[in-house]
């Protein structure tokens, strides 16, 4: 039965409100039947702790399940028959819903069914939570959300449940790591192209200001460097960094600002409990590195950081060794003094070295894989209190001064400069792709999703545009769910190529279009198809008759030409706009179309001399109206043809305003 311990400041939100036993549903849903935890409100959040089937066992010191109460979309209350289609009918009464924000703008939502022994227990839980909430509002207290989680690709690309690494290589373009090889999204276009040799991917890193990506692939784990060109098709050679096979921790980063130097370290394990760690200088020659220096440890090297002042960080079983490899000696200080009161408390038990942050005024956040503990320079203790997972972690990101700790359940996201708990994140199964974990992969119902977790403080590195549409009432929604195209060839050939271009086909059946510019001379225009052979018999000789010629000094307007039979008479344009031609993609997806010119093109000179239109029964070979077409072009503007496959009728020119049910030249 719940129960209001006393101590609690509903102001500041510090205390524990409530507490009590409820049932949960079984992983699977509700048809898999219940289990018992133990619940306690506390700071605005609720704590679920499972139990064993010992009535007299204690909850476990690792919470199964956080629920933030400041998340914008909790809500409690009670379920319908709807909500609970497995459960017995028994126990509809009894149960009741805690909704939680999943991923923005509003989509899924997290719903964490609780089952009380009774209805009224049950509706005491409601009332509690509900009063709890209210109270929170009133008090007004500071909103510390900092991460928004954004769907970026969902369960249509199927490379996602094998992906290891990604990295963002601008605000539309994005690199996956997968098991069968590289491939790039093209996030604006909607195409994704596989990149080299389909070896699988360990890790990947970006230098941007090298236009150079490092890989570590293959079952030897080699390092290789990528230039960025690669992602636009060209054929390149990936460069293989020498004596780096068999690489398990990585790290790349700036040595020196001026000039800007970057170095590549590599930690290859040897024998048991011994390692190697080879530096790297990124340099601008055809190898694109140089070997430096190589220092060996007698440890296993768990991680890898390069510090701002080019110091190397490296993280070893319950210690933090720092190394100038700038200097020719191997000068090393540990993070962690014998001094410090967390020494022997980490040092007694194998504990794992994940990252350090570093913090103003020399101080370091060093994260192991039990708790976060505040040193200085020295690495004394710097504070009297340390970062406490509330679960246990899984992996670890730093993102804008924000340690972010992923766990089976929840992600959770603490300040490092205050040490504060400031989000709850209800994404299950979710790890990191990249360092900051601005790319996550997660599992939802089973199903794999790539999300972005978004700072709302800062500037986005992904277009939003090209993840959420604004609808008509001007509220954020997510866009539908798109279809990635295989992309072939090089890109940027695709790009700089008119696409109108691809439809100049041979002089073989087909219409010949003189593109005309702004005025009334589209109608001097002439549209000839022709069939497979060389005369159409059924054909009218010559149907609309020929020009008369007019006197040189005056220009020539010709009268509209006559409609055919049950064909609407289309009207004259001023105007004329560009056609433009859209082809689907693979699989139907819409694709980008090219640039939209800026100008329309420049209008047809007008011929000195007028000469009657060929008669089509007159052309007696392919040839001949070849030289036709080729002798109107060199009177006319360059703007050549587009491919008709179904014509054997003179017809009018095409207009935007007219309808085209029973017009074929632009049937496609």
């Amino acid at each position: 039965m719940a129960k209001r311990p006393l101590g609690i400041d509903p102001t500041r939100g510090i205390g524990t409100a409530y507490e009590g036993y409820v049932k949960v549903p079984k992983q699977g849903g509700v048809k898999k039947g219940w289990v018992r935890q133990f619940v306690v409100v506390c700071d605005f959040k609720l704590f679920l702790y499972d139990i064993s089937a010992d009535r007299n066992a204690l909850p476990s010191v690792h919470v199964a399940q956080v629920l933030d109460m400041r998340d914008p979309q909790f809500s409690v209350s009670s379920v319908k028959d709807s909500d609970v289609i497995h459960a017995n009918k028994k126990d509809i009464p009894c149960i009741f819903k805690i909704t939680t924000s999943l991923m923005e703008p509003p989509g899924p939502r997290n719903s964490t069914l609780m089952l009380a022994d009774t209805e009224a227990e049950k509706n005491k839980w409601v009332v509690a939570l509900a009063e709890l909430h209210r109270i929170m509002k009133r008090n007004n207290l500071p909103n510390t959300t900092v991460l928004v989680a954004r769907e970026l690709i969902d369960t249509s690309l199927t490379l996602l449940r094998s992906t290891h690494s990604a990295v963002i290589i601008d605000p539309d373009r994005i690199v996956l790591g997968t098991e069968e090889g590289m491939y790039c999204i093209d996030l604006d276009r909607t195409e994704i192209a596989k990149i080299g040799e389909g070896k699988k991917i360990f890790q990947l890193e970006y230098i941007s200001e090298e236009h150079l990506l490092v890989v570590v692939s293959g079952k030897q784990r080699q390092v290789r460097l990528v230039p960025i060109r690669a992602l636009d098709g060209d054929e390149v050679e990936w460069i293989k960094v020498t004596e780096s096979k068999g690489c398990s921790v990585l790290t790349v980063g700036p040595v020196l600002r001026a000039p800007l130097t970057f170095c590549l370290c590599v930690s290859i394990k040897k024998q048991q409990n011994s390692s190697v760690i080879i530096i790297y200088e990124i340099t601008r020659t055809k190898t694109r590195h140089q070997r430096v220096r190589e220092i060996g440890l007698p440890v296993n090297v768990q991680s890898l950081q390069l510090l701002s002042d080019g110091r190397l960080c490296v993280g070893s079983p319950s210690c933090f060794t720092v190394y100038n490899i700038q200097s020719g000696d191997q000068q090393l200080m540990s993070l962690l003094h014998p001094e410090n009161p967390l020494y022997a408390t980490i040092t007694c038990s194998t504990v794992e070295a994940l990252r350090v942050v570093e913090l103003p005024r020399h101080e370091y956040l060093l994260v192991f894989g039990t708790l976060a503990a505040f040193v200085d320079r020295h690495g004394r203790r710097s504070r009297d209190r340390e970062i406490m997972y509330p679960a246990v972690p899984t992996a670890i990101a730093y993102r804008d001064g924000h340690l972010v700790v992923y766990s089976d359940t929840h992600i959770d996201i603490f300040n490092c400069a205050t040490g504060e708990w400031v989000q709850t994140v209800n994404i299950k199964k979710a790890k990191p792709l990249n360092d900051s974990g601005s790319l996550t992969l997660c599992t939802l119902y089973d199903l794999a999703h790539l999300l972005y977790l978004s700072n709302i403080h800062q500037r986005e590195v992904l277009n939003l545009d090209n993840i959420v549409t604004l609808d008509r009432e001007g509220r954020t929604v997510q866009k539908t769910r798109r279809r990635f195209s295989l992309r072939e060839g090089n890109r940027s050939q695709r790009i700089n190529t008119d696409r109108r271009s691809k439809l100049i086909s041979a002089p073989t059946n087909f219409n010949h279009i003189s593109h005309m510019g702004p005025g009334d001379g589209i109608q001097r225009q002439r549209l000839i198809d022709l069939t497979t052979s060389l005369v159409d018999q059924t054909t009218d000789p010559n149907p609309y008759g020929a020009p008369t010629p007019q006197p040189r000094q005056q220009p020539t307007k010709l009268a509209p030409l006559p409609p055919k039979h049950g064909e609407r008479k289309r009207p004259e344009i001023s105007n004329p706009t560009p056609i433009r031609t859209t082809f689907p993609a693979y699989n139907g997806a819409k694709r980008a179309a090219p640039p939209r010119p800026r100008d329309l093109p420049p209008a047809l000179p007008r011929p000195s001399d007028t000469s009657p239109s060929p008669d089509p029964a007159s052309i007696g070979s392919m040839s001949s109206l070849h030289e036709i077409i080729k002798g109107t072009e060199n009177r006319s503007s360059p703007r050549h043809s587009i491919a008709s496959n179904n014509s054997s009728n003179l017809s009018t020119p095409p207009s935007p305003q007219a309808d085209h049910h029973n017009s074929s030249s632009y049937d496609s």
